[in-house]
């Protein structure tokens, strides 16, 4: 009667996480306690290793006996609960990034910190001034203006034709500078070649 007292609290602590551990170990657990024969916590491991045909249920005559036990002692119980969890958990199929087609501009654009684009609205002059500002670029700022500005219907293609006074350039901190608020399209622009 003491090792069957013995056993009980790990056999109820066994029942509570019934969600993680197979219905074959629970009765190997049950089998356990009801025979009384063993009362360390490490019987109830090497039950766990019992075949679902060792678990029927013995004569009187054989339940005195030790029952066959493997060869090497097993680990702990939780431990084989642990592994037989991450064994079920079932890995995301993860999907293929899309090929980034890499472009060979003459101009980049780096992000800041946080991975955000560096387009930023300015207001100016009591709030009727209101500027787009573009910010961390390198390489060929002009090239950068030309086709910006062309994204945003403000010049034709045709380099006899003014450059618009709307895009202008800072050249000694690398700003970008276009009149109006102007940031969704920049944002889909910067997009688009992949920055």
């Amino acid at each position: 009667m003491a090792s069957f007292m013995q056993s009980l609290p790990v056999c109820s602590a066994s029942r509570k996480q019934s969600t993680a551990v197979p219905f074959y170990l629970q009765k190997a657990s049950q089998f356990r306690v009801s025979s009384g024969t063993r009362s360390s916590f490490s019987s109830l491991c090497s039950s766990a290793r019992l075949t679902p045909s060792q678990l029927t249920r013995r004569p009187s005559s054989q339940i005195t006996s030790q029952p066959q036990v493997a060869a090497q002692q097993c680990r702990t119980f939780l431990v084989q609960l642990k592994r037989q969890s991450q064994t079920l958990k079932e890995t995301p199929v993860s999907q293929p990034p899309p090929n980034l087609q890499l472009t060979n501009l003459p101009y980049f654009i780096r992000r800041t910190a946080s991975n955000q684009l560096p387009v930023y609205l300015v207001t100016k002059a009591g709030g009727t001034k209101q500027q787009t500002k573009l910010q961390k670029t390198e390489g060929d700022l002009d090239a950068l203006r030309n086709d910006l500005a062309q994204y945003l219907g403000l010049e034709s293609g045709d380099p006899r034709a003014p450059k618009s006074p709307d895009v202008t350039i800072n050249r000694l901190n690398g700003h970008i500078i276009v009149k109006g608020w102007r940031k969704p399209e920049i944002l889909k622009f910067l997009q688009e070649r992949n920055f």
